[in-house]
C-alpha cells in the first residue's frame, strides 16, 4: 500500500482543500461587497449600505471573515470526510456480520489506501471460506489450513452461542449447543490425525 494512500493523509488533504476552497469563496465574497456597496453608495438610504454599516459597526470586519470561513470550512469538510466515515461504516457492518454470523456480503468501499485493503482482505477470507463451508472431510484436506480455520470458527462461534443463550429448561439449549461444540471438536481431531498419519 502507497503511503499517500493512508487515512491520515486522506484527512490531510481533505483539511488543506477545505481550507483553500473556502479562503477561496471568502475572498470572491469580500470583492462582491466591495463592488456592491461602491455601486450603492451613491445612493441614500439603500438598504444594502445600512446593512453593511451595521455590520462593520456592531460586529466588525475581521470577527464576521472569521465566522464566514468557519462555517464554509466545516460544511465542507463535512461534506469532503463523508465518503471516509461511509465506507468506516461500511466495514463495521461487515466486520460485525462476520463475527455474529459468520458470513457477509461483498463489502464495497469507495475509498482506496487501507480502508480498500481491509475491505479487500475480508472479501477473500469470505472467498475462501464460503466454498468451503460445509465440505466433507475427504474434500476439505486438499487445503489443510482452510480447514482447519474454518472448523476452529465453527468451535468458537458454537461456544459464544452458548454464552449468549438464555438458559432455559434446564439449560437444554445450551448442553444442545456445547453437544454440538464437542462433535465438531472430535471432527477436527480426527482431521488433524489423519492429517499427521499422512504427513
Amino acid at each position: 500500500m502507497h503511503k499517500l494512500q493512508t487515512i491520515r493523509i486522506h484527512y490531510l488533504y481533505i483539511f488543506i482543500g477545505s481550507a483553500l476552497l473556502s479562503a477561496a469563496f471568502l475572498f470572491v465574497v469580500q470583492r462582491g461587497v466591495a463592488l456592491l456597496y461602491a455601486h450603492y453608495s451613491g445612493q441614500s438610504g439603500a438598504f444594502f449600505v445600512r446593512l453593511t454599516h451595521w455590520v462593520i459597526n456592531h460586529i466588525g470586519k475581521i470577527p464576521c471573515a472569521v465566522i464566514l470561513f468557519v462555517l464554509l470550512f466545516s460544511g465542507l469538510f463535512i461534506l469532503r470526510s463523508q465518503k471516509i466515515s461511509d465506507d468506516l461504516h461500511t466495514v463495521l457492518v461487515g466486520t460485525s456480520e462476520l463475527a455474529d454470523k459468520g458470513a457477509t456480503k461483498e463489502i464495497k468501499v469507495l475509498s482506496g489506501g487501507e480502508l480498500g485493503q481491509i475491505a479487500a482482505n475480508l472479501n477473500r477470507m469470505q472467498r475462501i471460506e464460503v466454498p468451503n463451508r460445509g465440505l466433507a472431510p475427504e474434500t476439505m484436506q486438499d487445503t489443510p489450513a482452510v480447514a482447519l480455520l474454518i472448523r476452529t470458527r465453527a468451535i468458537l462461534r458454537t461456544l459464544r452461542e452458548v454464552e449468549e443463550a438464555d438458559i432455559t429448561d434446564d439449560g437444554a439449549e445450551a448442553h444442545a449447543l456445547l453437544e454440538a461444540a464437542n462433535v465438531e471438536a472430535r471432527s477436527m481431531e480426527r482431521f488433524l490425525e489423519n492429517l499427521i498419519v499422512e504427513s
